[in-house]
């Protein structure tokens, strides 16, 4: 008798553990064939814009560059000239908080002997540059020739920039918004859906700007500032981009 006792309960046993395998089986489907559901009933729709306008500000980097064997007299020929250059920036009108001293390097300069086994110092090389905002754009090219006429021997990254964006990337997103709902509607009527409601959006801004480094001149190559003038400077427009992605649920 117990022994029959026995066998009954492993078989008992042995369903139980059968139905609880088959309802985890079952579970597991079902959350899969809900998931899946869920991901096919929504479409995913993007929007762009992009809005215009004419930059505002100048940013450009002066840098001088002097060299000698004496390190006291290439660093106070370096000084003497950025404080003539900032001083001219001040009476041009720009202004103390757009102009920033953005590198300063002193670097000895080696030369090598005929055998290449030998080196020797030749000089100090000191250089110091200013990052200049230039909110006047109708002086940028009076800026460069004067910058250059009092020592500056590399003028780099000019670019043109609108100094506050934020207003034109929120008329973009408002546009790139706009569109891609449009969209969505008429992908809506094309495939006989109904949108129900939003399920994310994404953005991404693109705010180039116009650059010229044109005027570039290095190592002291200028040997008559006096008759160095005022380059055509071309400000153009710049672009501000809104790309969005919206997920809508549908039925």
């Amino acid at each position: 008798m117990e022994k029959e006792n026995l066998i009954n309960n492993k078989v008992f046993k042995n369903l139980i553990n059968v139905f609880i395998g088959a309802l985890i089986i079952f579970l597991v489907f079902l959350m899969f064939n809900l998931g899946e559901s869920d991901e096919q009933n929504t479409i995913s729709v993007n929007g762009f814009s992009e809005v215009t306008a004419k930059p505002d500000v100048a940013q450009i980097t002066l840098t001088v560059i002097t060299e000698d064997i004496e390190l006291g007299i290439a660093s106070n020929q370096n000084n003497e000239r950025i404080n003539a250059i900032i001083s001219f920036l001040k009476e041009s009108g720009v202004e103390d908080k757009d102009i920033k001293t953005s590198l300063y390097n002193i670097n000895p300069r080696y030369e090598y002997l005929n055998d290449y086994n030998k080196r020797y110092l030749a000089s100090y090389e000191v250089e110091q540059s200013l990052t200049v905002k230039i909110r006047n754009l109708d002086s940028v090219g009076d800026i460069v020739a004067g910058a250059t006429e009092r020592g500056s021997n590399d003028i780099s990254s000019l670019q043109f920039i609108i100094d506050d964006d934020e207003l034109l990337k929120a008329q973009a997103r408002e546009q790139a918004i706009a569109n891609a709902k449009e969209n969505a509607e008429k992908l809506g009527k094309e495939l006989g859906v109904s949108l129900t409601e939003m399920v994310s959006f994404y953005e991404n801004s693109y705010v180039p700007t116009y650059s010229d480094n044109a005027y570039k001149l290095m190592g002291g190559a200028m040997t008559e500032l006096s008759s160095i003038s005022s380059p055509s400077i071309q400000t153009g427009e710049n672009s501000i981009t809104s790309n969005v992605t919206i997920v809508y649920k549908i039925k």
